[in-house]
């Protein structure tokens, strides 16, 4: 377990550019919130599959909750296609590394899309799973309702504050939000998937209504209010994953 407030961070030496050859998906996350909760760091390691190592800050691990929008979704450079073009998602994650690589573990992503959701499943192996969503925005708040076709569920409904400053290397808002891989595992085997977008823009968030038991799915068990930041919309570009182990 390792501790990347005092690390030199070795991301500038493996992360990917948008003219990276290779690009699989082009999209748009919008309309999105981080949610998140410290947990004990050894509970997280007995929860990863064997090669992942939890990422923690000043000791601990978090888990975190993040429901969003996916719009303007392109797969390998090919026209957009009608009605998989844009969909919501909300998954649950935690912070990992392999071989020095910081990225994300994603215990579940519900999507809205039954294609995207089987794509996902193949070309990536994520844990993606079919989803009923209802989404509003009123006014300044923003409510999202996501329904498991059978189980878990949570309802989030949050106002977007003003901006923050840009995240330092070594804060706990950038080791919680500047992650440019995922990791998947499928059959004992690891893999690892990166991520291009700029910097995200945070802002304080308020959230007067939060009732989840999607983290609880996981076999996580979180305690009082989590830390939340609202983000502006980033331009995001994905690339193929590939076995690392």
């Amino acid at each position: 377990m390792t501790s990347p407030q005092t690390q030199s961070d070795p991301q500038q030496s493996w992360r990917h550019q948008p003219n990276t050859p290779g690009s699989a998906i082009d999209m748009v996350w919008r309309d999105l919130l981080f949610m998140h909760w410290r947990v004990d760091a050894e509970r997280m390691q007995s929860l990863l599959p064997p090669g992942l190592e939890v990422d923690t800050h000043d000791g601990e691990a978090w888990v975190g909750l993040v429901p969003f929008t996916m719009d303007r979704v392109r797969l390998w450079s090919l026209p957009r296609v009608p009605g998989f073009t844009r969909f919501h998602e909300c998954n649950v994650r935690t912070y990992v590394r392999c071989e020095g690589v910081p990225g994300v573990w994603f215990f579940s992503l519900d999507a809205a899309n039954p294609v995207a959701v089987a794509m996902a499943r193949m070309v990536w192996k994520l844990n993606y799973v079919s989803a009923k969503f209802r989404v509003r925005s009123e006014a300044d708040l923003c409510t999202y309702e996501v329904k498991r076709y059978h189980g878990a569920s949570s309802r989030i409904a949050w106002r977007v504050g003003t901006p923050l400053p840009p995240t330092e290397r070594g804060t706990l808002e950038h080791f919680l939000t500047e992650r440019y891989c995922l990791y998947s595992a499928s059959k004992g085997r690891i893999w690892r998937g990166m991520v291009h977008h700029e910097p995200w823009t945070l802002c304080s968030a308020d959230v007067p209504e939060l009732d989840d038991t999607l983290v609880a799915a996981a076999g996580i068990d979180v305690e009082g209010p989590p830390l939340c930041h609202a983000a502006r919309p980033v331009h995001v570009h994905g690339w193929p994953i590939k076995r690392i182990r």
